[in-house]
């Protein structure tokens, strides 16, 4: 390779990486630029010692000259593109920095040489580095002067020098003065007293000069390149102080920078306090308030102007008075306190709730004030006061609740001896759900808030008046005897005696009241009460009735009598009966009603009146109920398929009232139909009127969706209820029983044939079928036929029977009647009922 050809490549490789840096943002930029001098100021000590290009005969430019040279150029772009003089200060200490590595390098290295325990394999003398020293500094001189005399060149021929391609071209003129000038001023330096010393300069400005020349082309192809930053420069002057000394301005205006950094974060500070939520208070150390935000405003009701000055205990006011000097000392001592619990007396008398936290404000460790967290917790306190009540409040009525009940029993009896009985009274509405479903729940409230008051209004200062549950409520009486509580029962009733006004309708109201009195425990003593108040309904309602031994023992009956039946459906004890159903006209069997039977191990047989309520009292009914569906399903498929009942004949099962009204009824009817082969038009299920009304807006929901499966449903023993057969219109019934304490006297008595005969007769009018029950003679067969009634049951036919008997029976293809039976005297204890 040529000479010209390996310094042009020298000169593109070492500009080729300025030219590309000048393209990055800062600071990328001035890191890239700083580190990229430093390395060319080392490698050219380096270099400069290794070898040489010949120029011309004669001429040799150094391998460290052309480094100087893109030393130089680099910068000439940094200044070009940075605009700032302060760039060429940092280039100088970089200038600096690595010349003094240098002669800290070349130093021991001499060293190195000049001691014998050196090894020095090449034989390099130690005054190689001696000289080196010396040109080291000279060439660092050399390289800060010319620097600065470049940049002030520049500065004042972009104020002189009209026109931008003018004053690009003075640039590069004055780039290689500047070099030719380094080869002058070098060999002078170097070697003042040289007898050569003319030739040298010769050589080095031609050296120079080839240099520069070989640099030029990089240098114009950057200028035209960044020729917008070159227009750029012309209006910025460069501060030429800047070139060694930092300036006062900069150093004011970095203060002015912290100062209103400073500044603005303390505005950003007090915004955020003054937004804040929570009080934030700031104080002395000896607790003299020096801040107050808008939140301690508001929590306080004291201005900033109010507070400010005042002491610490303003905070602390409903905090115990021995705490305040604890709080200052602790805090004193650096250390925190939180949620210290403080009470607020506002101007207006109400009464707040704050959750402190006090924090010492430090200074390098030392506590110099306090600063105090206040959070209103007024809410927090009045919603843990309200679960509270709530938990021990009806939130109807606003009367204690059960638990209240049991707890004031408990410690009522737990403080008095037989000296001072506690008496207790369970009373419960009478007809409530009638007024409930009639009016609607939001009248049946009402109407319970009513009671209450009234009743509190009634008892004694000191009586504590509970809400029990749905409509029943109980009155504790303390040092109270049975005689005295009776009469304050009968207060109780007299309170309720006055009509309540309801939606602009006069209710009345009554209830059944039971009294309890004396010493034992809570569930005794309600228990009793309780058995005291079915007793007083059980007399016909509206009554008051004192507990005996014997109302203890039936309880503990009928709760022997539940275990026994749950047992007994477990074991699947019970049995159905069938009782069958005659058509009037025909004689002839057209249906049978499934009637449950139970034969107590010891008790014997238990009629249906007694051990029904059993299972609705103790919740299980349903059970009952579901056993003797799906039996009566599967017993009279049985029936139809032996031909015994009629094709268009039907299977009767009774419901209760709960039942009624569960939606899970349809599913169970649908469950137990298709299971059992029996179908929809054959089943009825029959349902007293007061079943009905005990959740009316429920079960015509309930008994609808079993019409409409095709389902029939009767209304059983009417006549016993409160309803008009007008009003039962609206459910879907389809059949009419007439209760058998009617049919009864329909022979003897003319009242009772003018009721039997209405029935019948609006029965007709509205599509219904009619069934008598209790049919015991050949007159009330004949009396009823006159009447229309379409069908009868009773002991003129038959009993109720298993149901292998009954398919014993005629058949009904044979169209014979069904056989009359001797009337069948009352049942012997112990046998089975009809």
């Amino acid at each position: 390779m040529s000479s010209s050809a390996l310094l042009a490549s020298q000169v593109l490789l070492y500009a080729t990486f300025p030219f590309v840096f000048a393209f990055f943002a800062r600071p990328a930029r001035l890191v890239l630029f700083y580190v990229y001098i430093a390395v060319v100021l080392v490698l050219g000590g380096f270099f400069g010692a290794v070898y040489a290009i010949d120029v011309r005969e004669g001429v040799t430019l150094s391998a460290g000259s052309v480094l100087y040279g893109a030393l130089m150029l680099t910068v000439f772009m940094l200044v070009l593109v940075g605009r700032d003089a302060r760039v060429v200060r940092n280039v100088i200490k970089v200038v600096i920095a690595v010349n003094a590595f240098k002669l800290a390098t070349f130093a021991l290295a001499g060293a190195a040489l000049r001691s014998r325990e050196a090894a020095n394999p090449f034989g390099t003398a130690p005054e190689v580095f001696s000289v080196s020293i010396q040109l080291v500094l000279v060439g660092g001189l050399l390289i800060v002067s010319e620097l600065v005399l470049l940049v002030v060149l520049f500065e004042a021929a972009k104020t002189r020098v009209h026109g931008l391609a003018r004053l690009a071209a003075l640039y590069v003129v004055l780039f290689v003065g500047v070099l030719c000038l380094d080869g002058v001023l070098f060999p002078v330096l170097a070697w003042p007293t040289s007898p050569v010393l003319g030739t040298l300069i010769a050589t080095g400005v031609q050296a120079k000069l080839a240099l520069a020349l070989a640099y030029t082309v990089p240098l114009v192809l950057f200028v035209v390149t960044f020729r917008r930053r070159l227009a750029e420069g012309r209006e910025e002057p460069l501060r030429l102080q800047e070139l060694f000394f930092a300036p006062k301005q900069d150093l004011v205006d970095e203060v002015e920078r912290q100062q209103h950094a400073l500044e603005a974060g303390a505005e950003r500070y007090r915004q955020l306090v003054e937004s804040s939520a929570d009080a934030i208070v700031g104080a002395s150390l000896d607790g003299t308030i020096v801040s107050w935000n808008r939140a301690a405003a508001r929590l306080y009701d004291r201005s900033r102007d109010e507070a400010v000055g005042q002491g610490i205990e303003l905070l602390l006011a409903g905090v115990d008075g021995a705490v305040c000097p604890d709080v200052l000392a602790t805090v004193g001592a650096g250390e925190r306190i939180s949620d210290v619990e403080s009470t607020v007396r506002r101007r207006d008398g109400s009464t707040g709730h704050v959750a402190l936290s006090v924090s010492p404000v430090l200074d390098a460790g030392r506590p110099v004030g306090i600063s105090v967290i206040g959070r209103d917790t007024t809410e927090r306190h009045e919603m843990q006061r309200a679960l509270e009540h709530q938990a021990r409040h009806d939130g109807l009525t606003g009367l204690p609740n059960r638990a209240v009940l049991m707890s004031r029993v408990e410690r009522a009896l737990a403080s008095t001896g037989s000296a001072h009985p506690v008496a207790v009274m369970f009373l419960d509405l009478d007809q409530f759900k009638v007024v409930n479903d009639g009016s609607g729940h939001l009248a049946g409230d009402r109407l319970l808030v009513l009671v209450a008051e009234r009743l509190q209004a009634a008892v004694r200062p000191g009586d504590l008046v509970a809400r029990f549950g749905g409509d029943e409520f109980v009155v504790l009486c303390e040092d109270t005897d049975a005689a005295t509580a009776t009469g304050l029962a009968a207060k109780l009733l007299r309170a309720l005696d006055s009509p309540i006004v309801l939606d602009g309708q006069r209710v009345y109201v009554s209830a059944s009241l039971g009294v309890a009195a004396g010493p034992g425990d809570a569930e005794t003593l309600l228990r009793h009460a309780d058995a005291a108040m079915y007793a007083a309904k059980a007399r016909g309602r509206g009554r008051v009735q004192l507990f005996d031994a014997s109302m203890a023992t039936a309880v503990e009956g009928r709760l022997a009598l539940g275990a026994d039946l749950r047992e007994a459906l477990a074991r699947d004890e019970l049995e159905l009966h069938y009782q069958p159903i005659i058509a009037l006209r025909t004689g002839r069997l057209v249906s049978v009603e499934a009637l449950a039977r139970w034969r107590h191990p010891v008790r014997g047989w238990i009629p249906p009146e007694q051990f029904v309520p059993v299972a609705e009292e103790g919740g299980f009914v349903g059970d009952l109920t579901r056993w003797a569906l799906r039996r009566a399903c599967l017993d009279g498929a049985r029936a139809f398929d032996a031909g015994v009942l009629p094709p268009r004949g039907r299977v009767a099962v009774n419901l209760s009232a709960h039942d009624a009204g569960d939606p899970a009824l349809v599913d169970l009817v649908r469950d137990c139909v298709e299971q059992s082969g029996l179908t929809y038009p054959r089943l009825v299920l029959e349902v007293t009127e007061s079943a009905l009304m005990a959740d009316s807006a429920r079960s015509i929901e309930v008994l609808r969706a079993l019409r409409d499966l095709g389902v029939t449903i009767a209304l059983d023993d009417f006549g016993t209820g409160y309803s008009s057969l007008a009003y039962l219109r609206r459910f879907p019934v389809g059949k009419v029983k007439i209760d058998r304490s009617f049919t009864r006297g329909i022979a003897e008595t003319a009242d009772d044939r003018a009721i039997v005969a209405s029935v019948v007769r609006l029965a007709k009018a509205m599509g219904m079928a009619t069934v008598a029950e209790g049919v015991e003679t050949r007159e009330q067969v004949d009396v009823l036929l006159d009447m229309g009634c379409d069908s009868g049951q009773g002991f003129w036919w038959s009993r109720a029977m298993p149901i292998e008997e009954l398919l014993r029976a005629p058949s009904a293809a044979s169209e014979q009647p069904f056989p009359v039976a001797v009337p069948v005297p009352a049942v012997p204890s112990g046998s089975a009922p009809a």
